[in-house]
Formats: C-alpha cells, structure tokens, sequence
C-alpha cells in the first residue's frame, strides 16, 4: 500500500476526490476479458477459417509469461506517459501494490488530457493493438494475450470512466492510495 503523501495545493484551485472501487475494477477486469475472447474466437473462426491451435501447453506457457513481464510494463507504460506529459523525471514515480493490484503513482498534478492519456495507454499498446493485430492474422494467442490486457486495463477505463465529464482544462493528480485521482476545480472569485 503506498504511504499517504500530502496533497500538494494548487493556487486558484480546490481538489475533489474521486476513486473506483478495487472490486468493482477486479470483477469488470474478468468481463473485459472474456468478452473480447468470445468475440474474437468467432472472428479469428470466419476470417481465417485455418487457423488452429497447437501445442496448447507451451502457448499456455507463453501466455504466463506473457501476463507476468506484462504487468510491470503495463505500470511502466503509465509512468512514461506521465513523465512525459509532466516533464518531470523518474523520481517522480511511485510503483507498488494496493490490495494485491500493482499500481504507478506520479506525484505531480496534470492536464486532464494528460492524465487520461497515461491511464488508458497501456489499454491500447498492451490489449487494443495486440487484439485487433491478431484477428488479422488469425491469432489465437496474440488475441488471448490482447484479451488479457484489455482485462487488466478495467481500473483505468473506470477511472477515466468517473473523469469523463471534467472540463478538459482540469487538472488530475493522481491518488496515492486508492484506486483513482483528485480533480482540480477552480475556486470561484467573489
């Protein structure tokens, strides 16, 4: 669990928290798999009618590895659209667990653009690209693997998700210790 840091205070601004629940981000996670694999074993099964599965051990195997180096360059992917959103360096960032979830923490507020661009990057270079590459290709298990990042990426829908109808000008900072961000509003002139 990351330790509790100040909340750093934004001249002209008052911050708002908003976070998701973990098991909600846990339970959609496993429907955000499933459901890509259905549809794309029906897709793979007509556009490429002779792809097949073989050697189901070692793909299995393929596939662990795949999840475990994953994780961590899902998390490194976040830090490294945050800094570069930021231009802050690599001290910056925060890397760790929160209830058994691996998480990337920057301690620097952003644009909003930024930040929703930081959270749902791994969604897209990790599950989206993969996915759509493998039905293509016929790929059962670039689409397993693309499936299985596009699971892993439910907490960052649901946190942009809970963001979506901040004006674009607000700012984020990341949270800490849950599972979500502050938002920035501007304090209104008497």
């Amino acid at each position: 669990m990351a330790k509790e840091e100040p909340l750093p205070s934004v001249e002209g601004y008052a911050p708002v928290k908003k976070t998701v629940s973990l098991l909600t981000a846990n339970i959609l996670s496993i429907v955000f798999t499933l459901v890509p694999i259905a549809v794309g074993v029906v897709l793979i099964h007509y556009m490429v009618p002779d792809a097949h599965i073989d050697n189901l051990r070692f793909r299995v195997l393929i596939i662990l590895l795949a999840l475990a180096v994953g994780i961590v360059v899902h998390e490194l992917i976040h830090g490294i659209t945050w800094l570069l959103v930021t231009h802050q360096t690599f001290r910056h960032l925060h890397f760790g667990f929160m209830i058994g979830n691996p998480y990337c923490h920057i301690d620097t507020p952003m644009s909003k653009l930024g930040y929703v661009a930081g959270a749902l990057m791994p969604l897209f270079l990790l599950g989206v690209l993969p996915y759509v590459l493998s039905i293509f290709a016929g790929s059962y298990l670039w689409m397993l693997i693309g499936s299985i990042f596009i699971g892993t990426a439910a907490g960052d829908i649901l946190i942009v998700w809970a963001i979506r109808k901040e004006p674009s000008s607000t700012l984020v900072y990341d949270h800490p210790s849950e599972a979500g961000c502050y938002i920035y509003h501007p304090i209104e002139e008497q």
